[in-house]
């Protein structure tokens, strides 16, 4: 199945993983007057990070969305979420979307995952955002906020009530952001609906509690994100099928 890949991740300001054969923070300096000074210890960072991989996949874009919004699905085939379950469901008939078939559906709004990596885990309880004109999918865990429009929140009959009292104090992550889109590729001969190519974006911003997490995670979060969206496409090509290119 041809596909085109790009990966971009966003800078991070963090230090070299704890078992780094050279010190983390800096040798001292020598004057010209040969007295010695020595800066700070250079911590690791606790500012967000954010990972992201986009990938361009021979389906239409809506049975894709289907997909991603199937989060009790998650743990059968995402790599580092062990358990996923909805926990509560948008009430049927509340979005404006012009589709009927859209307007009947029940979309999640709460879910509680495990996940983890390089031996770090975590069981939290997660917001979700289902827009499906948008093609978006996120799911907002400990103290952030979503940056979706409150226009395209209000259509769906969505609204952010906002992190629970004292989110993200505890735990792993201070806050976890994974937001899934999908959006039709014109110009593009595939299968399906109107013979359309879709293209599936991942990104995940997270911020640890612990600074020292940075740098644990820092060999192998560059890497969670690709690694999800190729996943995702072998169970789109399960589900689906092989896709009919002309």
């Amino acid at each position: 199945m041809a596909t085109r890949t790009a990966v971009r991740v966003a800078p991070r300001a963090i230090a070299p993983p704890l078992c780094a054969p050279r010190p983390s923070y800096p040798l001292p300096r020598v004057s010209k007057a040969g007295r010695t000074s020595r800066s700070f210890f250079n911590l690791p960072s606790t500012e967000p990070q954010t990972v992201r991989a986009r990938r361009t996949l021979p389906y239409p874009s809506a049975p894709l969305y289907d997909l991603i919004a199937d989060i009790d699905a998650y743990s059968r085939f995402l790599p580092y979420c062990t358990t996923s379950r909805v926990t509560s469901w948008t009430p049927a008939h509340r979005s404006d979307s012009p589709d009927p078939q859209q307007q009947q559906r029940r979309w999640p709004t709460a879910g509680t995952l495990s996940a983890g990596w390089s031996g770090l885990a975590e069981t939290y309880s997660s917001r979700v955002f289902c827009i499906p004109d948008r093609g978006i999918v996120e799911a907002i865990s400990g103290s952030a906020w979503t940056k979706i429009s409150p226009e395209d929140l209000q259509r769906w009959g969505l609204r952010d009530s906002g992190p629970a009292a004292h989110a993200g104090e505890e735990g792993t992550f201070r806050s976890l952001v994974t937001r899934w889109t999908v959006r039709p590729v014109g110009g593009r001969e595939g299968s399906g609906e109107g013979g359309t190519w879709s293209e599936v974006d991942l990104s995940i911003m997270f911020q640890f509690v612990n600074p020292l997490y940075g740098a644990v995670s820092s060999a192998v979060a560059d890497k969670v994100a690709p690694i999800m969206v190729s996943a995702f496409e072998k169970e789109a090509r399960r589900v689906l099928g092989p896709p009919k290119l002309s």
